[in-house]
């Protein structure tokens, strides 16, 4: 065989062969056309030499296979595409019809083709690190698995536990794959490598006849079309017929169980190449490699940042716990301030809520989280702040009470130290003028639930140094979340564009309009929850401080709302009423009047939208950020924007289309096609931002400082 540049190839003394990806250049391994050349010298090998076993596994650390190389494929042509479909299809059933065990060795990322590969494989073997993610998460980028997926993951596991992984595209930790019955074993990652060998010399475990029973049972024909037919029509409930991928993938699925592996692949191959060219998956992958390029763009013309290995937190409430957490569970030490010691026993209570989730989820062991809460040094006293490396304000959202945090930061740290306010809405320049050298000062505005949101809003103020806002880049980025730069303005952009869509809302109730149809048709639209249910999730008093503080008024009848204890669901009542289903509540039209006008779905949509869209272009004209793609960004990640649309930028033509037409506003999209021009919803794997769960808003605790994008 010629020297590889993708593999590296070894042969023990046993006969057992290790086949080693190893993509030339690169930190992660991904699937190419021209992979596949090699990956098939390699097979016809194997085909001929007929070794003991196969072991595929990787040369990168934390990364076993990231899936298709995106970066190429994206510049694929139709025909080029499916070849590359084609020739992996053909790859992996090679794979899984050879003659000797296989065993996928994972000791890493295991995504999409990577998953397709492993799959094809009689057993897998996993190294337990929680932060590993084991999954196909192609339908968040508007397509389907191509090589199998559809067909190998319900088979092994039973169509019931495979539908929902595959309809969100939700990645799981090792210890849930294993769970899952996705894989056959985790072990340490020094042991990778022996439980592979032992696991190809040995046969395959059979699954528990309690596993096997139950998989058959959904293989009936009147059971499967049962749980296929419910999975359809929660589809089209959620996602109103906006994201087309995931009908296409039950298609598939069907055709498996239907007609086999054959129209299996045949059905994906059709299906993944149609997609590729959806309004909906370009604006997908557009807003993917955005976000790739966040990172990067946000420090543009930055200077170097401080290096942060210990931090200073003032605040322990929800948003400021949620910091903590962030920031321990990347290895950064805090010194957390509150102001008494009850107020330190309710901080640390809290991050270690997040912890147990984390340990639930899958994301980390029990000794991981150990040692995090231990990088937590609390107190009430404003001691040790001289030795950390930074500071994040996230008191409450009243500017007497940060100013008075900052004239202590001031005095407490060493000169230079970069001094942040994770403020949603106040002056980043208002709030430094209490410390000598403003120029350390800036916004570091992060969204609740903070473990769960991606964005983080850097403000710039006139006097910034570029040190200190890079440092506050750079540190975003080491949490895993992606930064956007803003300008100091009123509500900077994420809050600045959506209080105008609240504002019009609550104007078009005022004006008789039924508020649940309000809410009905920006769910239509394809928004996760109505602005007033937006509302009720984030507090109405909340939302009431927010709309003051950016606009200086109040709708009259919101001020009503709060006297009667009607704040939302934090009260069990608001614009609804909480419950097994939740409904209008009744005594809303004692406050806001019987609704008296109808407006079609279409106008309201309009009226909500526009508001919104100018409010958008005018950040833009003002310097708020510095592109379109930035707002793109910062709306799908911060609001929850309907991300098919490609953001709110796109959808509000203020940036140009990469080879699609725009939304109409006025085009009704439910009940088509699920092409709707402009689509989109950014899905990064390893988020948990997929289209079917952010049409279920996450549940989130309340917080006076928390603004409504921050809540929703």
């Amino acid at each position: 065989m010629n020297s590889m540049e993708f593999f590296k190839i070894n042969i023990d003394a046993t006969g057992i062969k290790t086949v080693l990806f190893d993509t030339p250049k690169k930190p992660v391994n991904t699937l190419s056309p021209a992979l596949f050349t090699e990956l098939a010298e390699i097979l016809t090998e194997i085909e001929r030499d007929k070794p003991k076993a196969v072991i595929f596994t990787s040369a990168k650390k934390k990364c076993f296979i990231a899936g298709a190389d995106l970066f190429e494929i994206r510049h694929l042509s139709h025909e080029a595409l499916d070849q590359f479909v084609r020739d992996g299809q053909k790859l992996f059933t090679r794979i899984a019809a050879l003659p000797m065990p296989t065993v996928a060795a994972i000791n890493g990322d295991c995504l999409g083709g990577g998953l397709e590969l492993a799959l094809a494989c009689t057993q897998r073997v996993a190294a337990a690190e929680p932060s590993t993610r084991i999954g196909l998460p192609e339908v968040m980028l508007g397509i389907i698995p191509g090589w199998g997926g559809t067909y190998r993951l319900p088979h092994l596991v039973g169509l019931s536990a495979a539908l929902p992984l595959l309809l969100t595209g939700k990645t799981l930790p090792p210890k849930k794959a294993l769970a899952a019955g996705i894989i056959d074993e985790i072990v340490r990652p020094e042991a990778l490598h022996d439980a592979a060998l032992r696991l190809a010399s040995s046969p395959r475990k059979a699954l528990g006849w309690q596993s096997q029973a139950l998989r058959r049972i959904q293989e009936i024909s009147p059971l499967r079309h049962r749980i296929l037919s419910i999975a359809r029509r929660r589809v089209e409930t959620q996602t109103h017929n906006h994201y087309p991928a995931p009908a296409r993938l039950l298609d598939c699925v069907e055709a498996g169980y239907a007609h086999g592996l054959s129209a299996a692949l045949d059905c994906e191959r059709r299906a993944l190449t149609e997609l590729s060219e959806t309004p909906t998956c370009h604006n997908l992958m557009r807003l993917f490699f955005l976000r790739q390029d966040a990172k990067r763009l946000a420090s543009l013309h930055l200077s170097v940042p401080h290096d942060v290995r210990y931090a200073a937190v003032i605040g322990g409430g929800t948003m400021g716990a949620g910091i903590v957490h962030a920031l321990i569970t990347s290895g950064i030490s805090v010194r957390l301030v509150e102001v008494n010691p009850n107020a330190v026993s309710a901080a640390l209570n809290r991050v270690r809520k997040m912890l147990d989730d984390d340990i639930r989820a899958g994301r980390m062991d029990h000794l991981s989280a150990h040692h995090a809460i231990n990088r937590i040094i609390p107190t009430h006293e404003w001691t040790g702040l001289g030795i950390c490396d930074i500071a994040i304000e996230a008191v409450l959202e009243k500017l007497e009470l940060k100013l008075d945090v900052f004239e202590k930061l001031d005095r407490l740290m060493p000169p230079g130290t970069p001094l942040a306010s994770n403020t949603s809405a106040l002056s980043i320049a208002k709030i430094a003028r209490v410390v000598r050298d403003p120029s350390r000062v800036f916004g570091m505005h992060f969204f609740n639930p903070v473990p769960k949101m991606p964005l983080v809003e850097l403000v710039r103020a006139e006097l910034t140094d570029p040190a200190a806002l890079a440092t506050g880049v750079a540190l975003a980025v080491r949490l895993g979340k992606t930064p956007i730069v803003a300008k100091d303005s009123p509500g900077f952009l994420v809050n600045r564009v959506l209080i105008p869509y609240l504002t019009e809302a609550a104007l078009l109730a005022a004006e008789g309009i039924s508020i649940p149809t309000i809410d009905a048709a920006m769910k239509d639209w394809g928004w996760p929850m109505g602005p007033f249910e937006l509302l009720d999730h984030i507090g109405i008093d909340v939302g009431a401080e927010v709309l003051l503080s950016l606009t200086g008024n109040v709708p009259v009848q919101i001020s009503r709302m709060i006297p009667q204890n009607l704040l939302g669901r934090k009260t069990g009542k608001g614009f609804y009423l909480d419950g097994k289903h939740r409904r209008f509540n009744p005594q809303v039209t004692q406050i806001w009047g019987v609704p008296s006008r109808r407006l079609s779905e279409i106008e309201v949509q309009r009226r909500l939208m526009q508001a919104m869209f100018t409010e958008a272009k005018n950040a833009l004209s003002e310097g708020i950020v510095d592109s379109p793609d930035t707002i793109d960004i910062a709306s799908v990640l911060g609001l929850g924007f309907p991300p098919f649309r490609g953001g709110l930028a796109r959808a509000a033509e203020l940036t140009e289309p990469t080879g699609v037409q725009h939304a109409d506003i006025h085009q009704r999209s439910a009940g088509g096609t699920g092409e709707s021009p402009g689509s989109d919803r950014t899905g990064v794997p390893g988020n948990g931002l997929r289209p079917l769960d952010l049409l279920r808003p996450a549940e989130t605790g309340r917080d006076d400082s928390l603004s409504p994008a921050e809540q929703g």
